[in-house]
């Protein structure tokens, strides 16, 4: 696979950070699964889901063509941005914030919508920027790209950019808890190149290895306040089959340090992007005819 081995330029926010390596206990927690699909679409995915239950997420129509939607109370929307933008959504906050990508004739940015109302998201000094996660504090994380090709992580907190750090390799920030302190993403150690998700708190690092791979090959994507973290993961024999995407199995790390599969009956490869602080994940489900649908995962117990 081929990695970019970024010199990250940025600030570490926090200091050195150790490494904590837990042990990859499976959860007994069961989940009921309801399929999301957006009616008269040949393709839907659920991309992010929040405190209320939102579900925040993109289809595409009978024409082939894509839309972001919002389901709230069982009623699907169709999003529509000001001005006409191609943006994609990525993640939704309690008050209903929306971040993601938008591309205009400037570039492409990251952006928050608010009370209708849409900002672009530019890192100082970027050729380019991308936001993935939005907390209930209005921090947003995402990514940067410079000129030179360097490409590094951040929170963006009051208004102010602060660059976020893993000394265990290339780090891929996607989301953060409310008191932006801790985050989840994605790092290539530098060791073996081999891809984790991951969790960092204050003072550590902790992989996110779910139990049966024999080959790390994990992706974190969400947590919540309880420190739960929701993501997928996939069973390869090598770094070069991780990279090629691979079929998946989603995962939800409890903050009790267990870990439950994410896997709706229906699907032979699934994806987990979004957890709320009730435990439940969304994400996408692809059946055995190809057909790719959203889905949500509620805890049992």
């Amino acid at each position: 696979m081929q990695t970019n081995r970024a010199s990250f330029l940025a600030s570490l926010l926090f200091g050195a950070l150790a490494i904590s390596l837990m042990p990859a206990a499976q959860a007994q927690t069961g989940y009921q699964y309801t399929r999301i699909d957006v009616p008269n679409s040949i393709l839907t995915v659920a991309r992010g889901i929040n405190a209320h239950g939102d579900v925040l997420g993109d289809y595409i129509d009978a024409d082939g063509v894509g839309h972001d939607f919002l389901l709230r109370d069982g009623v699907f929307t169709t999003i529509e941005y000001p001005g006409g933008a191609a943006a994609s959504a990525l993640a939704m906050n309690a008050r209903g914030d929306i971040a993601g990508n938008l591309d205009d004739a400037d570039g492409s940015h990251g952006f928050v919508l608010s009370n209708g109302v849409i900002t672009k998201i530019d890192h100082p000094d970027a050729l380019w920027t991308s936001a993935f996660g939005i907390n209930n504090s209005g921090d947003v994380t995402g990514q940067f790209g410079t000129q030179s090709g360097q490409v590094g992580s951040f929170i963006l907190r009051n208004g102010v950019f602060h660059n976020i750090r893993v000394s265990l390799g290339d780090n891929f920030a996607r989301g953060a808890q409310d008191s932006g302190r801790v985050f989840v993403g994605d790092v290539v150690l530098n060791s073996d190149l081999t891809v984790h998700g991951y969790f960092q708190g204050a003072t550590s690092v902790e992989l996110l290895d779910p139990p049966g791979m024999n080959v790390p090959c994990s992706h974190a994507r969400g947590v919540n306040q309880r420190g739960d973290v929701a993501g997928a993961y996939a069973i390869v024999g090598s770094n070069d089959e991780c990279g090629s995407h691979p079929p998946a199995l989603g995962f939800v790390r409890l903050h009790t340090g267990e870990y439950a599969t994410i896997n709706p009956p229906i699907s032979t490869d699934t994806f987990v992007f979004g957890i709320n602080d009730d435990g439940a994940v969304v994400g996408a489900a692809t059946d055995k005819d190809g057909v790719v649908h959203g889905f949500k995962a509620t805890p049992r117990n």
